[in-house]
């Protein structure tokens, strides 16, 4: 998701609170950011924190 338009749904998302489901790649002009963002609500998310939450949801889909 190009970094303009993860601003755009980021201020279009307020301040619910967002579960985060999809995480992108987010990119300027084309060049990879180093860092995801939240295809739901446009929060940005390092390289380690989305490692962190992958990590999680895998624990929890296993114990279901």
């Amino acid at each position: 998701m190009e970094y303009y338009v993860a601003q755009q749904v980021k201020d279009a998302w307020g301040d619910k609170q967002c579960d985060h489901p999809h995480l992108e790649k987010e990119y300027y002009t084309g060049a990879f950011l180093i860092n995801f963002v939240c295809s739901q609500c446009g929060m940005e998310f390092t390289i380690a924190q989305k490692l962190e939450m992958d990590e999680v949801r895998k624990i929890k889909a296993d114990k279901l």
